[in-house]
């Protein structure tokens, strides 16, 4: 029995779409489990980059970029075959409204879905920092550079960039000391500017919600807190002693001393901590508080949470007006000149016998 005429284009047509209907569903699943090839040409060049570290990156995704437009760069590279295929996982899955920013790295043998999902889940190239309480701008910079894949120049010239600072609201007279110590989950090869503004964020948020009520009573703007702090972080190398070291520098601030501390000199030399000589006490700079009275122009590193807590907390009913260094991490104070003269003799003739630990000067304000 033939079928009605009228039946005949219907069939043809419902088989026609069904083939059509499979071949797209072949094509679509084809295209997902495609393997990712590499880039046509590198897409970052790095000036100053160590050779050899950075692997082949695929894709860049910044901030409020389209999901359509990171499928349209890796298929004008080559990486991908097909773009609908991807557009319709991406929106059955809801990757597209989940786009991270960052860079993204080539990884051999992935397919096209799982480069989504990787896309989708965030999975950029990352890296774990910690900078250390004490630590200098350069020797920071140092280590983002190394760690997050960027040109150390491009970072010192962003440091040096006074209207990126007057924005960012560094209260100066640079960058120096608000980088905050912390442990930080860093984008690789992100922006200098915008890595650089993570590290300032932890310091700014703690100012606003921890030290900036307190710091108003006392009379404490930001940048003189920080200052102080970060002369309280280069001389305490034992806990307990913060506070300690702190009320001596607000007792001499009072009597209107100079604070004579020797990593505020170290600095004006441009030299790490380490031994400093009484030659040195002679250099001429603003930052040398054996010269200059009052605290410096700014911070000469990165104090840490305690030593800004310190600054703002010296020991109570504390006289002390000098510290010698023991040699152990440790300090002598004294509350008169004559009592810290006595407490250097004894520690010389100590370190003259050997029993001193410490190398070097015997420093002491």
């Amino acid at each position: 029995m033939k079928a009605p005429a009228g039946v005949r284009p219907a069939l043809a047509y419902l088989l026609g779409t069904a083939l059509a209907l499979l071949a797209a569903f072949l094509v679509y699943r084809g295209a997902l489990r495609s393997e990712v090839r590499p880039p046509r040409s590198p897409l970052l060049a790095f000036p100053g980059a160590p050779a050899g570290r950075i692997p082949p990156l695929l894709v860049h995704v910044t901030r409020h970029e389209s999901y359509s437009r990171i499928l349209e760069q890796l298929e004008d590279q080559g990486s991908i075959p097909l773009l609908w295929p991807l557009r319709v996982a991406a929106r059955l899955r809801g990757w597209d409204r989940t786009v991270v920013p960052g860079w993204y790295r080539f990884r051999s043998g992935e397919s096209a879905l799982q480069l989504l999902a990787r896309l989708g889940r965030g999975e950029s190239e990352m890296v774990r920092l910690t900078l250390p309480e004490g630590w200098r701008l350069d020797r920071i910079l140092s280590a983002v550079a190394d760690s997050a894949w960027l040109p150390l120049d491009s970072l010192r010239a962003v440091a040096a960039d006074t209207g990126w600072l007057r924005r960012q609201h560094v209260p100066g007279p640079g960058l120096e000391g608000y980088l905050f110590p912390d442990t930080y989950r860093l984008p690789r090869a992100e922006r200098p500017r915008l890595i650089l503004e993570s590290l300032l964020r932890p310091g700014a948020d703690y100012w606003r919600d921890s030290l900036a009520v307190p710091a108003a009573g006392a009379g404490v703007d930001r940048r003189t807190l920080w200052t102080l702090a970060s002369v309280i972080e280069s001389e305490a190398h034992a806990a307990p002693e913060r506070s300690r070291i702190s009320a001596v520098f607000w007792n001499r601030l009072r009597l209107g001393m100079r604070l004579e501390s020797d990593p505020t000199v170290l600095y004006a030399l441009g030299r790490p901590p380490g031994r400093l000589l009484y030659a040195d006490l002679a250099v001429d700079s603003p930052y040398n508080t054996y010269r200059s009275a009052g605290l410096p122009p700014g911070p000469i590193c990165s104090p840490g949470r305690a030593s800004l807590r310190a600054a703002l907390r010296p020991q109570a009913n504390c006289s002390d007006l000098f510290f010698v260094a023991r040699g152990d991490g440790t300090h002598v104070f004294s509350r008169s000149l004559e009592e810290h003269e006595l407490a250097r003799r004894r520690l010389r003739r100590e370190e003259a016998r050997g029993t001193a630990t410490g190398s070097g000067r015997l420093r002491g304000t």
